[in-house]
């Protein structure tokens, strides 16, 4: 199994970093984890299939993390995919897909085939070797998930938007890959939305991981690096790295 940073930035303009998304490829599999703006560009860049994808998760809808879903969608049916699209996402789906399709951009309801999922707390979803349990975060009051995809023994574990919460660490404990999101530098914030450097040291020390990426990451955490990793590393043995666009993570 393998992952891509596809995007590692948040909805801040960065000139190096495009919105939240992952591609995991496992085999002849191929799943999406968040399409935020700029992610299918991403994808253009690596050369990669679009028509090769089984599934798309999202985790929430924050723009950063489903802009590019309608573009993928019209990028498909221009390319004649003739399969049928796999999509996951929090219940909200349902609102959501019908403002597109039946309000927003009518001209592209018949041209893919989608098959849409409301996912549950704590939903199991398989595709092929890969199985993807899906947990609710802690992000304000936004119904988010949490993804840990597990293939041949390995597993990684994507945070999505959350401050810390113990679901996460239910989830995520003794996964492979910790993708968790860093999204603001240590100091006064609002409760309850996202995690700062030392409050993901304390979660890597709970979940007890061997490698953790750092996502969704603001220019001014970016600008930071050294001194973030510094920090999330002081509870941890696990490697801690700033997740880059295009960075591959093998599991």
């Amino acid at each position: 199994m393998k992952a891509v940073m596809l995007g590692t930035g948040t909805s801040f303009p960065d000139p190096l970093r495009v919105q939240s998304g992952i591609l995991i490829e496992d085999g002849n599999h191929r799943i999406l984890l968040d399409i935020g703006s700029g992610v299918l560009h991403r994808l253009t860049q690596l050369a990669f299939d679009i028509k090769t994808i089984d599934a798309v998760f999202i985790s929430h809808f924050h723009v950063d993390h489903c802009a590019d879903f309608l573009p993928l969608c019209q990028s498909l049916w221009l390319t004649g995919f003739d399969e049928t699209l796999k999509l996951y996402a929090p219940p909200t789906v349902t609102e959501w897909s019908r403002g597109l399709s039946d309000i927003s951009f009518t001209y592209l309801r018949d041209k893919i085939r989608i098959a849409t999922t409301s996912l549950q707390e704590n939903q199991v979803v398989s595709l092929g070797n890969l199985r993807i349990v899906a947990t609710p975060t802690l992000h304000s009051n936004y119904d988010t998930r949490a993804f840990r995809v597990e293939g041949n023994g390995k597993s990684l574990t994507f945070s999505s938007d959350t401050a810390p919460c113990r679901n996460i660490i239910d989830l995520a404990k003794d996964t492979d890959v910790l993708v968790h999101e860093c999204n603001w530098l240590d100091g006064v914030h609002r409760e309850g939305i996202h995690t700062s450097p030392s409050e993901l040291a304390r979660i890597a020390e709970e979940i007890n991981p061997s490698k953790i990426v750092l996502t969704h990451v603001s220019p001014e955490v970016a600008v930071e690096r050294e001194k973030v990793i510094e920090i999330v590393s002081r509870r941890t043995t696990a490697e801690v790295v700033m997740g880059e666009d295009l960075m591959a993570v093998g599991i």
